[in-house]
């Protein structure tokens, strides 16, 4: 079965009915959060280059090779057009359940055996699937302008990159950290992600039902 595609050269989005109108249905809290951090991105290029992966769900009886599992979608992902163009024209609307997009550091693979990943962890939340695609676009678009990046540089600590799963009734997305083992940078991700979002992508319930904090090593 074949993974969706991206189509570069078409400039309009392919997107649900239902993701398009989340889309336009902005709140004015959440454009000044955008022209906030365009105003940042227009002048030069990401501080890092990204690249954009799909990740195909394969069960346990059909998973002979890993290597198999990953796919590059965009390998360099050097600047704000640049994402754009592969954001506005992802057919977001054919990612199967338990399939994944991730956008990670340019050189790190999205796995937790990557060098960069083993001895980190990251906060995963659990978000509706109404708001999924907002809430993805919000912590990709603070990630790259490295505003999770500049609340851990006292800790020596990387933010390596952004994740969402889809399941049945929600999105699993998660935000993956270098160092599992530093509760000061754990918590200092966690806050800025809760105040950065919009207030109405940030999440509701529970913290326990919400959203939590997962090392890779399964600690």
């Amino acid at each position: 079965m074949s993974i969706p595609q991206l189509q570069l050269n078409d400039t309009t989005p392919i997107t649900s009915d239902d993701n398009h109108n989340n889309l336009q249905d902005k709140t004015s809290t959440r454009k000044s959060l955008h022209q906030n951090i365009f105003g940042k991105l227009r002048p030069l290029p990401f501080q890092y280059h990204w690249t954009v992966w799909y990740d195909k769900y394969t069960p346990e009886s059909d998973d002979r090779s890993n290597k198999n599992k990953l796919y590059i979608l965009h390998e360099d992902v050097a600047d704000i057009a640049t994402f754009y163009r592969v954001y506005n024209n992802y057919p977001w609307d054919k990612v199967r359940v338990r399939d994944s997009v991730h956008i990670f550091r340019k050189g790190v693979k999205p796995v937790p055996e990557d060098r960069e990943n083993r001895n980190g962890g990251c906060w995963q939340f659990r978000v509706p699937k109404g708001k999924a695609l907002a809430f993805f676009h919000e912590a990709v678009i603070l990630c790259m302008a490295n505003e999770f990046q500049a609340a851990l540089e006292e800790e020596h600590d990387h933010v390596l990159g952004i994740s969402s799963s889809v399941r049945f009734n929600s999105h699993l997305i998660s935000v993956w950290n270098k160092l599992g083992d530093n509760e000061r940078s754990i918590k200092a991700l966690e806050r800025t992600i809760i105040e950065r979002l919009s207030p109405d992508l940030r999440p509701s319930g529970s913290h326990a039902d919400g959203y939590s904090y997962r090392r890779h090593g399964g600690e």
